[in-house]
């Protein structure tokens, strides 16, 4: 009689098994972070749509006023002519540094010619820029020369997409806006972006007009 009996709960312990094997699936646990994993950094500059409140300044943006005067973004002219206006100015004096650093995104660039000496181009802020011209305003002190510097725009190409604005502006640059003949001249290669409120300049990259390098005839002044 102890036969059946050890049988059937030999069959009851096999079926207890084989339920355990067929339960559902259960969610995987959640992984864990791996301390040392390189944490990615968040972005310190919102994408340009962003609102001028919600804009994290970079280091390049230090001391940067944080809501601009929106009158020179209001169009690609406008900006334009701030541009060439900031820059300007009589002997004695610098430039409007506050109104070039109101026209310029946070990380805009400037991009003088690369002397042939250099082997690399040189990339400046606003700020990076003011210290080149202060620079070159002593060294033209100390000879006895005049620091006025007058520029202005004499032809334009421009070319927009979308938001984004490419300009070949074709300047001149004389010691006062009398003078005949300009000291210098070239070509301002100008980014402009519009952040959905205003127009911003991204970066100028410019070279001269010399010997072998003359500006081509379809941007020069008509």
């Amino acid at each position: 009689m102890k036969k059946p009996i050890l049988a059937g709960t030999l069959l009851a312990l096999l079926a207890s098994i084989a339920a355990a094997q067929i339960t559902p699936n259960r969610p995987a646990p959640p992984l864990r972070r791996d301390p040392n994993a390189m944490i990615e950094p968040p972005t310190t500059m919102p994408p340009p749509g962003e609102p001028l409140a919600r804009r994290s300044p970079t280091p390049l943006a230090s001391g940067r006023p944080v809501n601009p005067g929106e009158a020179d973004g209001a169009s690609v002219d406008a900006i334009l002519a701030a541009l060439y206006a900031s820059v300007s100015h009589p002997d004695g004096t610098e430039p409007d540094w506050a109104r070039m650093r109101a026209i310029f995104l946070p990380v805009g660039m400037l991009i003088p010619p690369k002397p042939a000496r250099d082997e690399i181009f040189t990339v400046l802020d606003v700020d990076g820029f003011r210290d080149r011209v202060r620079k070159g305003a002593a060294a033209a002190k100390e000879k006895g020369e005049s620091t006025a510097f007058f520029e202005k725009e004499v032809a334009r190409r421009l070319d927009c997409f979308g938001n984004v604005c490419q300009a070949f502006s074709t300047y001149e640059a004389r010691r006062a806006p009398s003078d005949e003949r300009p000291f210098t001249s070239g070509i301002n290669s100008i980014q402009i972006v519009n952040d959905g409120r205003r127009w911003w300049i991204a970066s100028v990259v410019w070279d001269i007009d010399r010997p072998g390098n003359p500006i081509p005839e379809q941007y020069r002044a008509k």
